[in-house]
C-alpha cells in the first residue's frame, strides 16, 4: 500500500470485499449477566479501495477524489477482525467498453 505524504493514484487501489467481525455493545440499559453472556461478534461485510493494510489497520473508503487526495465513507478495521478479503476486481486500468 502507499505510505503517507505519497499521492495516491486510482491505479494503485484495488476494489475488495471484506469480510470481518464487528464488536457488539448493548443498548445502555441494565441487562442480565447471563443473556450479556451469549452476545457475539456480529459478521459483517464491507465492499471499497482498499486504501492501508498492515499489521493493526485495514481501511476502506468507498469514494475516491484523486485530484484532492480526498477519500469518503472510510472504514478503520482492526486487521485482527478481518475474517477474509476478496478482490472484487483487478486494480482500475481506467479503460472503458
Amino acid at each position: 500500500m502507499n505510505e503517507i505524504g505519497h499521492k495516491v493514484s486510482k491505479k494503485d487501489l484495488n476494489l475488495v470485499q471484506i469480510d470481518w467481525l464487528d464488536a457488539m455493545s448493548d443498548d445502555n440499559t441494565w441487562q442480565e449477566l447471563d443473556e450479556l453472556r451469549k452476545q457475539k461478534l456480529r459478521p459483517v461485510t464491507c465492499v471499497g479501495w482498499l486504501l492501508t493494510q498492515n499489521s493493526d489497520v485495514t481501511i476502506l473508503i468507498s469514494s475516491f477524489d484523486e485530484d484532492s487526495q480526498c477519500g469518503g465513507g472510510g472504514t478503520v478495521i482492526p486487521t485482527n477482525c478481518v475474517q477474509k478479503i476478496t478482490k472484487i476486481g483487478e486494480k482500475n486500468d481506467d479503460t472503458k467498453d
